[in-house]
């Protein structure tokens, strides 16, 4: 670390014990900070600035985590502490503080302690098993998380501790890394290899427990290595082992641990292990049925059954896998490891409990990228503005990579990733220009699966650096302009909007002037380096042979690295100061699609740096996963209040309608029957089709249901300046129009709604509707002035009857993708059931809150549809006479619902995965 670096840090352990005491205020911080014994040993640090940094990472918070428990879950800790030595916590808390000061360690602290009590208490004598998960976010911080829970667990009594890390073995080798620092306290290929160890991490403070391991750094479990390590499993020292999802892995390791079963009962007794499955919702999953169980979940429930005092615990950020876990599994299923016939045991479902961790203010996730609004509780985000469209891939990146066109190399890179490789000099550059000289540096290019195709990319992107590196030392040809360019007209400009929208304070965060930074790029150019991450340790069919594993440890003054890969880079390695990503992957699984979002996380000091380059689909894959991931966020915080159980949550994800779009059908099983439901739930229009044929056709439909409803026997017709509103409306006026309506990409489940509003019909529910049409006043928006001559859309509607002549149609401000075929809705302003749509048939105003407003629904019993004609002069390939017609439906909650049966089967064309997603194309990976 740097000098201000460090005395940041100094500075937070000070203030971290006036904490202790009282709350800490301004004058604290610069007491702290003009101590003279700070100033004496870090005489170069600008403290004006540490002040600011100090103040900025004091405003970070963290919200309450929430859970969900099964009730004969009883607590235990806090009878408990008083006789648990915390000397493994303690060293662990001191080294994580001397790492970085700002560390939230009391929010970890509470989080452990809660994560813990829901674990069996390790001294309880007799059989026991305990099934749980952690909810988390991408990128958020997990591995620190579950690093202090074992460390709280060993000091508590747990004798064996099984880390089960991803199925690559970079992240198994990374996760290790952490293990050694964080627990162990060694480097554990040292210990392995019988070498003298030195003491790293934790291991430099004082601690009079000894941890061996089982696994290094270097190598997985292997049974030899094991036996010569010979230290028993359960005695005084406890033992660790950090595993990949690897099916000889698994077995080898259910053999070694044979030896230790009683001839009494078969099990290994009274040795109370604690199991981390970390990614819990990737390979951990059945994807099979109660009888053919996959490999991997198979072997790791095999693991479990060996023991008679067990907890387990998974971590993920995706958990809807993990929800569609049957509860029901077969207690007579065995299966063969080498020679062994063993039981299987239960499957993997967090019967007991699930602790969901809201991330810090400061954790930038999919809804601070994406953006966001969760109509039901009215929490909504804006989307922060560093996504940028790569949608000139082809020819050098076709859209799908499949067997016939495997063999077709790239020779050269589209202008896009260009673009985002002069991003990521300038990013490397401004933060060296913000005191980052010595911070990681990391762009993600994320193309294809294929080793021939990763290799390829690798070179040609090599030449492309190799060609800048050159432009910028001899100050020759048009880089330097290029880079000025970009620089004034996105990330100047960027700098400013990020500083008005971010939700946290970050004082690092600042506009620079184009000379400052060209003064910063060599420098920062010079360090940058490609590496190819795949699998593939023989060179001799590569073309680009810098294939060395990404290790940011050993560069104490910062690695700045273009990392070109696959599945590698997909899913659980951390890419440090990650910043620029090109991303075209696309996956069906919505689950998939998150975790490979390694641009999530915390960027402090750059984050309007940051940069995503990607399609136009992927970009509303992930919007649209966004919205469903934080409505379930939402019941989930829900349930909790209520102290419902994880079986709860579970049968309420299987009736959740945007489930059907979140993880792979595979894992809800192949037709599997699901409970649907869309009591309380809202649906709405966020993408219109840039297809006049499919605007005409959804104007028309507009106007036909209008027409119903001007003809059709209302019971009562409401007309406000801007809204006219119908009641007592036949749903098969709502069922009509459902019908006719049109999409290309049908991610709201036009035919799911239908069905299901047919299926409550059978039952006298939701039989009548409100209908609101939405409409303007404002003069400038389509009224009948702004053009002379054209009749006003209004007019050609033929409702004179209802509307002041005067009205004209809503406007919104929809995002035109460059080069794409949508516009997309972004944030609630732009949103079709805003909240005055939302209450137009309610005694209910703007300023009533949105649980009154619910409960006003509910009262009701009367679902309301929404219909919204707007301006279509957003995009000037649309007709300025036809408008884009959107809509909302919203239903009230019911006490008495019939759920929907649907029958989960394989997904559409458009979520298919491209041929180079097999199976056995991902595993040449490793």
């Amino acid at each position: 670390m740097d000098q201000f670096e460090n005395a940041r840090t100094v500075a937070h352990i000070f203030l971290s014990e006036i904490k202790l005491n009282k709350k800490i205020e301004s004058a604290d911080i610069i007491k702290v900070v003009e101590d003279p014994l700070l100033k004496l040993r870090y005489p170069d640090v600008d403290f004006d600035s540490l002040i600011e940094q100090l103040q900025s990472d004091l405003d970070v918070y963290s919200a309450e985590a929430t859970e969900l428990v099964e009730q004969d879950v009883k607590p235990w800790l806090n009878d408990k502490k008083a006789s648990i030595n915390p000397e493994l916590w303690n060293r662990y808390k001191a080294y994580i503080k001397s790492k970085d000061g700002s560390f939230p360690v009391d929010n970890l602290d509470d989080l452990t302690d809660k994560i813990l009590d829901k674990c069996v208490d390790p001294k309880t004598p007799g059989r026991w098993d305990r099934r749980g998960m952690v909810v988390g976010n991408v990128q958020s911080g997990k591995t620190a998380n579950y690093t202090g829970l074992i460390n709280k667990a060993t000091d508590a009594g747990y004798k064996l501790i099984i880390v089960i890390a991803g199925i690559h073995n970079a992240l198994r080798s990374q996760t290790q890394t952490r293990i050694d620092e964080g627990y162990i306290g060694r480097k554990s290929a040292d210990f392995i290899k019988r070498k003298r160890t030195t003491k790293i991490g934790v291991g430099t403070y004082a601690s009079e427990t000894e941890i061996y391991s089982y696994t290094s750094t270097e190598s997985d479990f292997n049974r030899n290595i094991a036996t010569q390590i010979n230290v028993p499993i359960g005695g005084k020292s406890p033992t660790v082992l950090v595993i990949k999802k690897n099916k000889s892995i698994l077995e080898n390791l259910i053999y070694w641990l044979d030896q230790f079963r009683s001839e009494d009962n078969g099990l290994i007794n009274n040795i109370p292990v604690l199991v981390i499955d970390d990614e819990a919702d990737n390979a951990s999953v059945n994807s099979g049925d109660e009888l053919d169980v996959k490999t991997i979940n198979r072997l790791i429930r095999t693991l479990l059954n060996l023991f008679s005092q067990n907890t387990f615990i998974g971590y993920t950020a995706t958990p809807y896998a993990n929800l569609f876990i049957p509860s029901s599994w077969s207690k007579d299923l065995e299966t063969m490891v080498k020679d062994l016939r063993l039981n299987v045991g239960e499957d993997l479902f967090p019967r007991d409990f699930i602790v969901n961790i809201p991330p810090p203010s400061n954790y930038i996730g999919a809804a601070q990228v994406f953006g966001f609004e969760n109509q039901r509780t009215g929490e909504q985000s804006e989307g922060l503005d560093i996504i940028r469209l790569a949608e000139d891939q082809e020819p050098y990146f076709p859209r799908r990579i499949t067997r016939d066109n495997s063999a077709d190399l790239p020779d050269d890179i589209p202008t896009s990733l260009k673009t985002a490789i002069k991003s990521f000099i300038l990013t490397c550059a401004l933060r060296r220009l913000r005191g980052h000289q010595k911070k990681h540096n990391s762009m993600l290019v994320h193309v294809a699966l294929r080793v021939a195709w990763i290799d390829q990319i690798a070179w040609v992107v090599n030449e492309q650096l190799r060609d800048y590196k050159n432009q910028i030392k001899s100050g020759q040809g048009t880089l330097l302009d290029d880079l000025k360019h970009l620089y004034q007209t996105d990330y100047f400009p960027t700098t400013l909007e990020v500083l008005d929208n971010l939700s946290y304070n970050d004082p690092k965060i600042k506009s620079h002037k184009w000379e400052e930074v060209k003064n910063h790029l060599w420098e920062a150019v010079s360090k940058i380096e490609v590496r190819a991450v795949h699998g593939q340790k023989n060179t001799r069919n590569l073309v680009y042979h810098n294939i060395e594993e990404i290790q940011y440890d050993d560069y104490d003054n910062g690695l700045s690295v273009i990392a070109v890969g696959g599945n590698k880079l997909a899913r659980g390695i951390t890419l440090e100061g990650l910043s620029v990503s090109y991303y075209l992957r696309t996956t069906r699984m919505y689950d998939s699609l998150m975790q490979m979002g390694r641009w999530f996380g915390y960027r402090p000091g750059y984050v309007d740096l940051c940069r995503l380059y990607t399609t136009e689909q992927l970009i509303g894959w992930y919007r649209h996963v966004t919205m469903a991931t934080e409505e379930m966020r939402s019941d989930f915080d829900e349930m909790a209040k209520k102290n419902l159980t994880p079986k709860d949550y579970q049968l309420k994800v299987r009736t959740h309608s945007g489930m059907l779009m979140i993880t792979s059908v595979a894992k809800m099983k192949e037709h599997e029957k699901i409970q649907l439901s869309f009591s309380g739930e809202t649906k709405q229009t966020y993408e219109f089709d840039i297809d006049q044929d499919i605007i005409k056709s959804n104007y028309t439909a507009l106007k036909n249901t209008l027409q119903k409803l001007k003809g059709g026997d209302i019971k009562s017709v409401k007309s406000k300046v801007s809204s006219v509103l119908w009641e007592n409306v036949k749903s098969e006026t709502i069922i009509d129009f459902l019908s006719s309506y049109r999409v290309k990409s049908d991610k709201i489940g036009l035919d799911v709604l239908r069905i299901y509003i047919e299926e409550q019909n059978k039952s006298e529910i939701f039989k009548n509707w409100s209908v609101g049409l939405i409409l303007n006043t404002s003069s400038t928006v389509r009224s009948k002035t702004d053009f002379e001559g054209e009749p006003t859309l209004i007019k050609s509607f033929e409702f004179s009857d209802y509307i002041l002549e005067e009205v004209g149609i809503a406007s919104r401000n929809l995002n035109v993708q460059v080069g794409g075929s949508v516009l997309q809705t972004k944030g609630s302003s732009n949103a079709i059931l805003d909240k005055a749509s939302r209450i137009i048939d309610l005694e209910a105003n703007v300023d009533t809150k949105e649980p009154q407003i619910k409960k006003l629904r509910a009262d009701s019993q009367i679902p309301l549809l929404v219909l919204m004609p707007l301006d279509p002069r957003v995009s000037d390939k649309l007709d300025e006479a036809i408008p884009l017609v959107g809509f909302g439906i919203v239903f009230p909650e019911l006490d008495h619902e019939e759920k929907f049966e649907y029958a989960a089967r394989p997904q559409t064309e458009e979520f298919e995965e491209s041929p180079q997603e097999d199976d056995d194309i991902a595993e040449n990976e490793d």
